[in-house]
């Protein structure tokens, strides 16, 4: 069986989760050597005053260093973070609703961005009643038959493919027309998945 092979991912986009849902299986690329500067460690939310970049910082590390070695610096961005994120949904559809639990696993005492990200992904996946599996790669492999490591990789939150993600409504859409491909809590808080 082709298992899809994906990057880690901060809250990733909503068309990183389109591609992951079309696949029972998937593997989190473990084994590359961390590329910095991209949605590995950061997502995209839409705040009072536009897009805004959640960016998780980490301990420094060797240009060489495999994702599933990389770790999490200490400090308060967790509450930085969860305040922009209260800001951003607290009047959305369906925050309240995911809030103390969510809430509980984003404070997660967790070290490992691999680890931590991937407590993350499996939190949307278990909401939306997906049943994807998650296994990590064992060792890098440059070619793959369906590999997604690229995707939504860059500083925005521009989509990658050609996917059409329809508008939902969104809490700020009073101030901004509908900003698509922002991370997947914006669409999990809206409308519920």
């Amino acid at each position: 069986m082709l298992q899809a092979t994906f990057a880690t991912a901060f809250l990733p986009t909503a068309e990183y989760l389109f591609h992951l849902l079309k696949y029972d299986e998937v593997q989190i690329e473990a084994c590359e050597f961390f590329p910095d500067q991209t949605n590995r460690n950061r997502c995209h939310i839409l705040g009072p005053n536009g897009v805004q970049t959640l960016s998780i910082p980490l301990c420094k590390h060797a240009n060489k260093t495999p994702v599933c070695e990389i770790e999490i610096a200490n400090g308060n961005w967790k509450v930085r973070h969860w305040r922009s994120i209260e800001t951003a949904y607290n009047r959305s559809a369906l925050f309240e609703h995911y809030r103390e639990e969510f809430r509980q696993l984003f404070f997660a005492d967790e070290k490992n961005l691999l680890r931590y990200n991937t407590g993350l992904l499996n939190y949307i996946l278990n909401k939306i009643k997906a049943t994807t599996v998650i296994s990590y790669t064992s060792t890098f492999r440059s070619t793959l038959e369906l590999d997604f490591r690229y995707m939504s990789n860059g500083k925005t939150h521009r989509q990658m493919t050609d996917i059409k993600l329809l508008p939902y409504p969104q809490v700020f859409a009073d101030r901004f027309t509908f900003i698509p491909n922002l991370s997947v809590i914006d669409f999990l808080f809206n409308t519920g998945g």
